[in-house]
């Protein structure tokens, strides 16, 4: 989906879901572990290794839902999935725009090192730049554009 909202949170259920996954198979090891050391016939899960299990199916429930396919070149002709990918040029290798929180940059996101603000990243058809701009002007079209002196239009 192109909205970034809905790609944050699908990122963070499937993290959560990868750790589920992780806690459900080390407790149905436990309870297999616990049948073979009593010798039982039947392993008997605990209820919490019921309460992952659907809280797995819900994540992915939850993830079925909200998937889509990536837009293919015939669809793309739409401001908004252009306008997307553009607001998202500002996000740090794990997803989080610039400023804000994110856990594996320490803190606050620093964002893109690869485009700072300011940096030219392309030139339009009579030369004007193309330029990343500041996170308070990213939704701004005209932000985006720089004369060939620098100053923006």
């Amino acid at each position: 989906m192109t909205d970034p909202t809905i790609t944050d949170l699908r990122r963070e259920l499937e993290k959560a879901r990868l750790a589920l996954i992780d806690a459900q198979s080390h407790l149905s090891a436990h309870a297999q572990a616990n049948a073979a050391l009593h010798c039982a016939t039947e392993v008997f899960y605990s209820p919490l290794h019921a309460k992952v299990t659907a809280a797995i199916a819900g994540i992915e429930h939850a993830l079925a839902r909200t998937d889509r396919p990536l837009p293919t070149l015939d669809s793309q002709s739409s401001d908004g999935v252009w306008a997307a990918l553009a607001a998202d040029l500002d996000r740090c290798m794990h997803g989080r725009h610039q400023g804000d929180a994110c856990g594996d940059c320490g803190g606050t996101s620093t964002g893109n090192h690869h485009i700072r603000p300011g940096t030219v990243i392309g030139y339009g058809l009579r030369g004007d730049r193309i330029v990343m701009p500041d996170r308070d002007h990213k939704l701004e079209p005209a932000a985006w554009r720089a004369t060939p002196e620098g100053d923006t239009p």
